[in-house]
């Protein structure tokens, strides 16, 4: 099967560094013939890593899909805030989409995007990478078997390390409302799309709790600074000092993300002079961010299935947990230890596995992604998509569900939140 060729709809971290490295490492399967992206810098790094002529870059994604189709698909990575419009042009024109999550910031948005999907009968898949791990797989075919009985409760735990905290939701580009969606969908929709895919079942209600409780002004030093380069005082000590963080290593692993993020130039001089005069040079506690750093979602699915999710960003190391309790076992997992553990009411045993996996793209979730994706483009089979625009829909309505329950302190009933946010605006 000859490989699949794809346009290129922004080149920031996922664009250059997943879908970009994907094709590189994986030219039988994925190759990039055209780039929308409106950095000069980035357009020069992609045509020199996937040997594009100067007639297949573009700086505006219109330019781009105003021409007859390049491509039988199109990868559409651009900030979170600027999904919608590429990815509905791009199906309209008659690409198969694959779309970085979340779909849009606002429920409407989102579903503008499936229904452009369902009219054009194009593929669209959602970026929903945790469903291609092989750890979640796993838990997948477990709860399949039936090895847990009768399905009674999940509960989902993501601990978010403090230097991802601040170097996206205080310092970065998801830091607050006007540029970034909510929390929920912008850092966990991962773990709502994982509950609906694990329940099988629509969610009936939802309650939330959450605030923004450290990363403020007032919990700054009397004496901090505005910027960790305006010589800080408290900087040896200070967990979130920049300049240690972004400054300090090595070259080599400045290319990577999230140190990619600072400058296009890894150099150590470049980070710094970044830091002197950019967001990620910030103290935490002087950012403009309203991002909460904390939160609780409480969800009831039909037949009665109750779930709990939460989510801070205060933890020393990166962890995802898993505890689901059916009527006959109990199933207990550490995401980034790749162990699981199934214990069955009754018995001493406990059936303990090892599934092996990296850091390095999420755990094998970006390549089981792009392999399935081009796979379903190739073989013609929409139907085959694991991660659909509809079947997704279903969980960022959830997650925007719980962020209204969280402002207004109430219980949302997702059947009328779902019927609210498909009426035509105006």
């Amino acid at each position: 099967m000859p490989a699949l060729d794809a346009v290129l709809i922004g080149a920031g971290n996922r664009g250059r560094f997943t879908y970009g490295a994907y094709a590189r490492a994986h030219p039988e399967n994925l190759r990039i013939v055209a780039l929308a992206e409106p950095q000069p810098a980035r357009r020069t790094v992609m045509a020199q890593e996937h040997g594009l002529s100067r007639d297949a870059l573009f700086e505006d994604w219109r330019d781009l899909l105003a021409q007859p189709a390049r491509a039988p698909a199109a990868i559409v990575a651009t900030a979170d805030t600027l999904h919608v419009e590429p990815a509905i042009a791009a199906l309209e024109k008659g690409y198969h989409v694959l779309l970085e999550k979340p779909i849009a910031p606002t429920p409407a948005d989102c579903i503008r995007v499936v229904k452009a999907a369902e009219k054009s009968r194009g593929i669209l898949q959602i970026s929903h990478v945790l469903r291609y791990t092989p750890f979640y797989t796993r838990v997948r075919e477990i709860l399949e078997s039936g090895r847990l009985g009768r399905l009674i409760c999940l509960d989902l735990k993501e601990h978010v390390a403090h230097w991802h905290m601040t170097h996206s939701f205080v310092r970065g580009k998801f830091r607050n409302s006007r540029v970034a969606a909510p929390f929920l969908l912008a850092k966990c929709c991962h773990d709502l799309d994982l509950l609906s895919w694990f329940v099988g079942r629509r969610a009936e209600r939802v309650s939330s709790f959450g605030r923004l409780g450290h990363y403020r002004p007032e919990c700054a030093p009397s004496d901090a600074p505005e910027r960790c380069t305006d010589g800080c005082p408290h900087q040896a000590a200070c967990p979130h000092d920049a300049v240690r963080f972004y400054a300090g290593p090595e070259d080599a692993v400045a290319k990577l993300w999230p140190w990619s993020d600072l400058s296009p130039d890894p150099s150590r001089a470049a980070r710094r002079r970044a830091l002197e005069v950019g967001p990620y040079g910030r103290c935490v506690y002087h950012c403009d961010n309203d991002v909460v750093d904390r939160q609780l979602v409480a969800i009831e699915f039909e037949g009665g299935v109750t779930a709990s999710f939460g989510v801070h960003g205060h933890a020393t190391h990166e962890r995802r947990t898993i505890r689901v309790t059916g009527s006959e076992g109990e199933l207990r997992g550490v995401f980034q230890d790749g162990v699981i553990e199934v214990t069955r009411h009754g018995f001493l045993e406990i059936d303990r596995q090892q599934v092996e996996g990296s850091a390095m793209g999420h755990y094998g979730g970006d390549d089981g992604l792009l392999d399935h994706f081009t796979e379903v483009v190739a073989s013609g089979t929409p139907g085959e998509g694991r991660t659909t625009g509809q079947i997704s829909l279903e969980s960022h309505l959830l997650g925007f569900a719980a962020e209204q329950a969280r402002r207004d302190g109430c219980v949302v009933e997702m059947a009328s939140f779902r019927d609210l946010a498909a009426r035509p605006e105006g």
